[in-house]
């Protein structure tokens, strides 16, 4: 049995590792874009109107990648055992509740959409 174990864990590794390759291939030749990540259409309902910088997209990004990272970590420092580790509620807290923010903004884009309101850093 231990034997199978030790497979898995190979067979995870090997995934999961040639998984990130293709993604940082695409990302290096351009197939996965990256343009508008961080970026808001300031008049949704143009597709040629301007963008800007949102940023609740820059919080959520930084909250999600910085718990990501913290959470990594946990798993290779405990390495001997035979689960992952729980996830603090701290944690959960934080992405959750920048998860929240984002989508708070999202609601009250679409309200201000569906009422008509233009935003209100907007010069009309």
């Amino acid at each position: 049995m231990p034997y199978l174990a030790k497979a898995a864990q190979l067979e995870t590794i090997i995934l999961l590792s040639g998984l990130m390759i293709v993604v940082a291939c695409k990302l290096i030749a351009g197939d996965i874009h990256r343009s508008g990540l961080l970026t808001v259409s300031k008049d949704p309902r143009r597709p040629d109107a301007p963008s800007e910088f949102s940023p609740a997209r820059a919080q959520m990004l930084m909250a999600t990648l910085l718990g990501a990272m913290y959470y990594i970590i946990q798993v290779i420092n405990n390495r001997s055992a035979d689960r992952l580790p729980d996830a603090p509620s701290a944690l959960v807290g934080i992405i959750g509740g920048s998860h929240a923010i984002y989508l708070g903004g999202k609601v009250q884009s679409a309200w201000d959409l569906l009422t008509g309101r233009p935003k209100a850093n907007s010069k009309q």
